[in-house]
């Protein structure tokens, strides 16, 4: 036999034949095998448990129980874990054998048995078993792995919800929305409040999806919460933000945003886009008031300049409200590949101001009915008051 490195494979002999018991004793343990015993099957079925046998031979006419019988109730209690069987029996018609096979049996050898033809079957169930000890540890292992990963990932999730909800994040001003197209997202949707009542807000796509997405993301929003609490100016914010992922981001990575200053005491909004779709600010009946398509590259593309940091300023009216949203919501793509689109959008968007959000939402959902998008989708609307 080749030896198994682990340890040797444990046979469980059951016979009620005391001069078989003795022959198949010697003969295993010359072969490096372990071997245990029982003297019929039903104390073959009572051992199986305490002795966890790697094969059995099994003999068929026995006393208390047979052989089948005991198989049947051993591989019941195998569950999904393979313990190979060989009937050894003095019943050498096709009937018998079909029976022993039927049983849950995976091979049938006629006594009297051949040695040289026992040492070969064993032999081979040996590699196989080899071969399952062998998966089983790799299943074990990838479980180990796979159990690490998600304990990670939890962390990782929680960490990205802190920080993007923390205390004095969820004004009434703001309605959000955020489906992430894996268990991480790379889209941001946040919003701050200053010392001196202005209110922030960002919605921001990273490149790529999942985790890579989500690392890529975590920079914006520390340096988010920090210039906000500072009160800085929108533009010098957008300047940090750039000059941060500059210096965190490997190449060909970046942030695309969409950030909005709402100053309440003079009626007045800021904005800055970059790499993202329109904002759109829309009037109390739904009417579109301004459009404002990105003029700006991306964050953590280039060099910050003053150019980078101009922002455009927006007149506030009496229920207005400004509209942002990720490029993941108008391609979203049904079964047939029709993308929702911004016609969709501006449909949903003429619902009342208090049921946006929920419009939106539904008319991606009655769009897309069995499909899921591809990338992640985000929108934020922020009312003007």
């Amino acid at each position: 036999m080749d030896a198994v490195a682990e340890k040797p494979l444990q046979v469980l002999v059951v016979d009620d034949t005391a001069t078989n018991r003795q022959i198949l004793q010697v003969f295993l343990g010359k072969l490096g095998y372990d071997v245990a015993f029982a003297v019929d099957g039903a104390q073959a079925v009572e051992k199986f448990p305490a002795v966890q046998p790697d094969l059995v031979l099994m003999d068929v006419m026995m006393p208390v129980m047979d052989g089948f019988e005991a198989t049947r109730r051993i591989k019941r209690l195998c569950g999904n874990h393979w313990v190979p069987v060989v009937f050894l029996s003095a019943l050498d018609n096709e009937e018998n054998l079909v029976a022993g096979l039927d049983a849950g049996g995976d091979d049938y050898l006629f006594k009297p048995v051949s040695f040289t033809v026992l040492d070969a079957k064993l032999r081979s169930l040996a590699r196989t078993l080899r071969m399952q000890r062998a998966l089983e540890d790799a299943r074990r292992s990838l479980q180990r792995y796979r159990d690490r990963q998600e304990a990670e990932n939890v962390l990782a999730h929680d960490v990205m919800l802190r920080q993007m909800v923390r205390e004095g994040g969820n004004d009434p001003r703001v309605h959000q929305w955020l489906a992430p197209a894996a268990n991480f997202s790379g889209d941001i949707v946040v919003a701050a409040t200053s010392p001196d009542g202005c209110l922030y807000a960002m919605l921001a796509d990273a490149t790529g999806h999942g985790l890579s997405a989500a690392i890529s993301a975590l920079p914006v929003l520390s340096v988010f919460h920090g210039t906000v609490k500072r009160g800085l100016p929108l533009g010098t914010i957008v300047g940090e933000i750039n000059r941060h992922l500059r210096a965190t981001l490997p190449g060909g990575r970046f942030v695309a945003a969409t950030l909005l200053r709402i100053d309440g005491t003079c009626g007045r909004a800021e904005a800055w886009v970059g790499g993202m779709p329109e904002l759109l600010h829309l009037g109390a009946d739904g009417r579109p008031l301004r459009t404002l398509a990105s003029n700006q590259l991306p964050l953590g593309v280039v060099e910050g300049d003053a150019a980078m940091a101009v922002t455009e300023t927006i007149q506030c009216e009496p229920g207005s409200q400004f509209v942002m949203y990720s490029d993941g919501l108008v391609e979203a793509a049904d079964a047939a590949g029709a993308a929702f689109g911004s016609g969709r959008l501006e449909a949903a968007l003429a619902a009342p101001a208090a049921g946006r959000l929920d419009a939106v939402r539904g008319a991606l959902t009655r769009h897309l009915g069995a499909a899921r998008p591809h990338d992640d989708v985000s929108m934020m609307l922020v009312d003007c008051r």
